[in-house]
């Protein structure tokens, strides 16, 4: 009678949820909360503690997260790192696609935002923000003098 009982909590226990599960879910509180060096810390140690042994697509969407958390504190080239990250491990994550576009645009790379926001688009065609998104970067590239002035 004591096999079956010893069997049951290894049975409950969700094989699929990485080791850095509670710390993911604390980064997103803290997120919430507006502590985002907080939140960037608990992120970090979310993907260290899932370590290899997290499926490709979890390591994914905490990296996005983070890259998020680098969005509000201005840490623009740190979140389109992570997003490249999360874009390798899951190429359809979309939310992915949109930070990195944000954080390209914040820093002048208009085309490569562009090009963020159509693959967002593709992967998700009713997805507004990258509309509007997609809208804005063409609006700036058009008005932009794309002629280089040779006589400086």
């Amino acid at each position: 009678a004591a096999a079956p009982a010893a069997a049951a909590p290894a049975a409950a226990a969700p094989a699929a949820a990485p080791a850095g599960e509670e710390a993911k879910a604390r980064g997103n509180k803290q997120f919430k909360e507006g502590k985002f060096e907080n939140a960037i810390a608990s992120y970090t140690e979310a993907l260290q503690r899932g370590g290899n042994d997290a499926d490709a697509k979890w390591q994914s969407i905490v990296l996005s997260n983070r890259a998020m958390t680098r969005l509000k504190i201005g840490g623009y080239e740190d979140a389109e790192d992570d997003c490249t990250k999360a874009l390798k491990l899951d190429p359809k994550n979309v939310k992915a696609y949109l930070r990195r576009g944000a954080a390209r645009s914040v820093s002048g790379n208009y085309l490569e935002s562009l090009e963020d926001y159509e693959c967002a688009l593709r992967l998700e065609p009713k997805n507004r923000d990258a509309k509007v998104e997609i809208t804005r970067m063409k609006d700036i590239l058009g008005g932009a003098n794309q002629t280089p002035d040779f006589d400086m």
